[in-house]
């Protein structure tokens, strides 16, 4: 004897395969740009590696002691002499002043 379908069932089960099979497309979608985006990285750490240097002497090159032949020398500040202390000031009087301008 068939069983009987039920109609909510069999609806949610389509749903939850259909949920199961985007996350599966989404999974590989980002899978596929993790994998770009560490080309990318990789590529442009091999492009800004420095692949040799060059061993710079202790003595100061004669080209740059022409550019700039003051290099490696320190200027030292004279000592700063104290500043005088204020100088006195004459006496105030308590005379009115008379100013006088005439043209």
């Amino acid at each position: 004897m068939p069983q009987p379908i039920d109609l909510q069932t069999e609806l949610g089960r389509l749903m939850a395969a259909e949920r199961v099979q985007q996350v599966a497309d989404r999974v590989s979608l980002v899978a596929q740009q993790r994998v770009a985006v560490d080309e990318q990285q990789q590529r442009v750490g091999l492009e800004t590696q420095v692949q040799q240097t060059h061993a710079k002497s202790e003595e100061i090159e004669p080209e740059m002691r022409r550019k700039n032949p003051y290099m490696g020398r320190r200027k030292h500040r004279a000592p700063v002499e104290p500043e005088p202390e204020e100088k006195p000031r004459p006496p105030v009087s308590d005379e009115p002043h008379q100013l006088d301008i005439t043209v």
